[in-house]
């Protein structure tokens, strides 16, 4: 007795559906926030700087700033990435009613213009923040999404798209002692960078929300 080919070809192609239409919307894995300051909660202002390097970060301190910050984080050729994360940060923050204010470093620091350790610290602390939130990408890679399809006695399968899996690290750093009292992960995977944004806008406020560090109205 055979089976039927057509049975075969729909119990196959409708989980490939589902799982498509999950891809295309993006997905965040799941990761644990790290308290590492239990005596801090909740932040009033954050100034956001994005960054992109394999560096972690123990403290914003000048050697850290002159080797992995400085010139990198308001540079031209990074200026479009940044932008679009602060903007989905921002977008986040504002339509979730949070009771804080967030400042973009791209707002408050001019683009291919060289900043100082001083200059940099002087003009955060004017804008009256009591945090910064340090988005860094940390690892990029591609990842091909294949469609296999089963018949009676073969399979076939091919390349449906490729997309980006990008790791991020994000901290709130203290402005007062210049370290970080907070830290998580978050990967994401999308063909779009904009869901990508999405996604990691939508993890780190979450977990700051779960984590008291932000208030919010329904809270």
């Amino acid at each position: 007795m055979y089976a039927n080919p057509l049975l075969i070809m729909t119990k196959t192609i409708l989980p490939l559906l589902a799982i498509c239409l999950l891809l295309l919307s993006g997905c965040a894995t799941p990761s644990t926030a790290i308290k590492l300051d239990k005596n801090r909660d909740y932040y009033f202002g954050l100034m956001s700087l994005v960054l992109e390097t394999n560096e972690d970060f123990k403290q914003l301190d000048s050697i850290t700033y002159e080797n992995h910050i400085r010139g990198k984080f308001n540079n031209l050729v990074s200026s479009t990435y940044r932008n679009e994360v602060e903007k989905a940060l921002g977008n986040k923050f504002s339509f979730d009613n949070a009771q804080i204010r967030l400042v973009k470093s791209s707002e408050v620091f001019e683009i291919n213009k060289d900043v100082s350790y001083s200059q940099f610290l002087q003009k955060m602390k004017d804008t009256g923040v009591d945090g910064i939130l340090f988005v860094n990408k940390y690892n990029i890679s591609q990842v091909q999404n294949y469609d296999t399809r089963h018949y009676q006695h073969s399979s076939s399968s091919s390349v449906v798209g490729t997309e980006e899996k990008a790791r991020f690290n994000s901290y709130i750093i203290d402005v007062e002692t210049l370290k970080p009292v907070w830290y998580t992960d978050t990967h994401v995977q999308s063909e779009s960078a904009y869901i990508m944004n999405k996604q990691l806008a939508e993890s780190v406020f979450k977990k700051l929300r779960k984590d008291k560090y932000i208030l919010t109205r329904n809270y």
